[in-house]
């Protein structure tokens, strides 16, 4: 997982012919030189344009490169030159010794700037190679997705897997390229300004710069965060899921005049637990459990097989009798549901009552958390209000009586709290109607079926009254019928039930498989190695901070947070409290810490640092020194370390004098006339 910068090239072509220059680099320690206003920076921002990580510094689509490779080039004798076009090329290395040549046009009629093109081979320094090629995209969508896109090329050739990331739109996703290249490469205009890295945020990753920190560092806290945030996810979708089917059997249930009982509500492992649930129905306005029901019923049924059908003669008084008991049976009935359809009425009005209420309270809430808003933009600047003397600051009320018998006004801030906790109550309360409701209508539905049955039982009994007397009592065979499809009824409910209550079982299993993952999470935030990497990092950053000079307060006070992973001195992260130029020291010591312990420990980092002007806020020369002689010290290490630098070339020569590293010094212009 490294990455190499081996040559920059840079041409420009003019009606004076191509201009250009070639910026070879090596391991350890590179500096590049040149006057302000040289072409210094252009030849930086070159370098993250052709990896397509322009991105990295905003979400502009303009081409993120100087003038004097897009409109205009200065000569040596300060006249202009008219860029008529223009590219770049970049020859790059991996860990695996993989080596390819980048190239991406900057300015060039009919090419597209979002076409790359590759190289697999050196083509910069061994100008006689051949190799195959092929074209990629960037800036588009899917860039870093697809397998044409260079990002995400890119990507395989450093070797990273970048992790999978919430966002605050939208599905989960990889981390952006471009979220990560700060914590290696500070560009001069932003990069300074922030510790850890000018991470962008317009991706809308969430955490991105913690998201950023723990891949580089290659932690295991994300992991594990994500791994706790999914199966919290899962368990809550097994829960809903649970609920979802006792929701389904209590609906059955009522629907056929009976309650449910003895289900756990919530997710369980206990599968015995799973079969202990009974259904009971109204029987002669008593609650019966169903199997005592269906043992009488069948125990009727069968005494029923077992007898001669008589005649109507033999069964005319018992039917007379029967035929008065329906009578008033229904008449009872009738009554219950009346009884029902009134309170349903009642709840109707209730519920509408409640809705108004609800609706109200939330146009209130809205109200005031618009004058809360209004104040908070106000301030205190001006504050005149009738119900303040604008001298004295007394409260006053607008009222005859006397002021001292008036209470204070309630707070706009405990207003909200009182409202929001009256709309919580009359949100609760809303529910627990609308449940009594949908009872109180299964209930009048099953009472409208019981009455039309002992109207049916009414009809065939008048049928048979009304008949012929020798004839075969037609009431005793549909007694015998109803009280068959009775138990062919009951029987398919329970049915219905258990094949319902059967997914438990499936969502029971696999809430005792989430419960085990969860035990396999270990309880800490971070694991062992995570804290050794943090400790490690900020031992370097407290020696290196000591080295360059950080003197606001003892650099052995630094730590890191583990959660920001920014510096902080006593749990505070450090904010005004240093000087400018510290600041500064503090980001040297924070990138090169990091690249120190890619040294030491398996992490993510490409072992590639590039400053861009690291000298800000006229941090000393001493201080500059010392990060230029710890950069060098990565010489031999397989790691790079590149600085682009305008510092006084009388100060900077004796420093590079005594230190082994790559120097690239331009007298004037970067970009001077090549050969064609």
């Amino acid at each position: 997982m490294t990455l190499r910068l081996r040559h920059l090239r840079l041409r420009a072509f003019t009606q004076d012919g191509p201009y250009g220059a070639d910026l070879p680099f090596e391991d350890g320690l590179n500096v590049i030189w040149a006057d302000n206003t040289k072409g210094k920076s252009t030849s930086m921002q070159a370098l993250l344009y052709v990896l397509g990580m322009e991105k990295m510094l905003s979400p502009s689509r303009e081409v993120p490169v100087p003038h004097a490779l897009t409109t205009y080039l200065m000569k040596d004798d300060e006249s202009k030159l008219e860029v008529i076009n223009s590219f770049v090329e970049l020859e790059i290395e991996n860990g695996a010794g993989t080596i390819v040549t980048v190239r991406r046009p900057i300015k060039q009629p009919g090419i597209d700037t979002r076409l790359v093109t590759v190289w697999f081979g050196p083509m910069l320094t061994e100008p006689s190679a051949t190799a195959p090629s092929r074209q990629f995209f960037v800036r588009d969508p899917g860039a870093f997705q697809r397998e044409d896109g260079f990002l995400h090329f890119l990507e395989a050739f450093i070797g990273w897997d970048m992790p999978v990331v919430r966002k605050y739109e939208g599905p989960e996703g990889k981390l952006p390229l471009e979220t990560v290249f700060p914590l290696f490469w500070v560009e001069q205009k932003r990069g300074w300004s922030i510790i850890p890295a000018a991470i962008p945020t317009y991706m809308r990753v969430r955490d991105v710069q913690k998201r950023a920190v723990e891949f580089i560092l290659d932690l295991d806290v994300h992991r594990l965060e994500l791994q706790r945030q999914r199966l919290k996810e899962r368990i809550e979708e097994n829960a809903r899921s649970w609920t979802g089917v006792i929701d389904e059997m209590m609906r059955v249930a009522r629907r056929a005049g009976g309650t449910l009982s003895g289900l756990p509500p919530r997710p369980t492992a206990d599968i015995d637990s799973l079969e202990r649930w009974t259904i009971s129905l109204v029987q002669d306005d008593e609650t019966v459990v169903v199997e005592t029901i269906l043992t009488e019923l069948r125990v009727r049924a069968a005494a029923l097989a077992k007898t001669e059908i008589p005649q109507v003669g033999d069964k005319a008084d018992a039917l007379t009798a029967e035929l008065e008991s329906l009578g008033r049976e229904i008449d009872a009935r009738n009554q219950k549901r009346v009884e029902v359809h009134k309170a349903l009425q009642l709840k109707g009005a209730d519920i509408a009552s409640l809705e108004r209420r609800i609706a109200q309270l939330r146009e209130d809430l809205q109200k005031n958390q618009d004058v809360q808003r209004l104040q908070r933009y106000a301030g205190t600047a001006g504050n005149l209000t009738p119900e303040q003397c604008p001298t004295c600051e007394q409260s006053l009320v607008d009222a005859l009586i006397s002021q001292e018998v008036l209470e204070a006004v309630m707070p706009i801030e405990d207003n909200i709290e009182y409202v929001r906790s009256q709309l919580k109550m009359f949100e609760d309360i809303l529910q627990r109607e609308q449940a009594e409701q949908q009872r109180l209508q299964d209930l009048g539905a099953v009472a409208s079926a019981e009455i039309n049955k002992l109207y049916s039982r009414v009809r065939t009994i008048r049928s048979d009254l009304l008949g012929p007397s020798s004839a075969p009592s037609a009431a005793v065979v549909e007694e015998r019928v109803r009280i068959e499809a009775r138990i062919r009824d009951i029987e398919a409910l329970i049915a219905s039930l258990e094949d319902t209550a059967s997914r438990l079982h499936t969502l029971s299993a696999e809430f005792e498989e989430l419960w085990k993952a969860g035990r396999l999470i270990p309880s800490d935030k971070m694991t062992q190695d995570d804290k050794l990497k943090l400790d490690a990092l900020t031992k370097s950053l407290r020696e290196l901070a000591q080295a360059f000079g950080f003197t606001t307060f003892a650099p052995k006070d630094l730590t890191i947070d583990e959660d920001s992973y920014r510096p902080q001195k006593e749990g505070y992260e450090i904010g005004f409290e240093t000087s400018a130029s510290d600041a500064i020291r503090l980001k040297w010591a924070y990138q090169l810490g990091l690249l120190e312990l890619a040294r030491k420990f398996a992490t993510n980092h490409p072992g590639l640092l590039l400053l861009d002007e690291p000298r800000q806020q006229s941090s000393s020369k001493v201080s500059f020194g010392q990060l230029l002689e710890h950069a060098a010290n990565h010489r031999g290490s397989q790691q790079q370390v590149i600085v682009s630098t305008s510092e006084d070339f009388d100060t900077l020569s004796p420093i590079l004098a005594r230190l082994e590293c790559k120097k690239i010094i331009f007298d004037g212009y970067v970009l001077q006339p090549v050969q064609p």
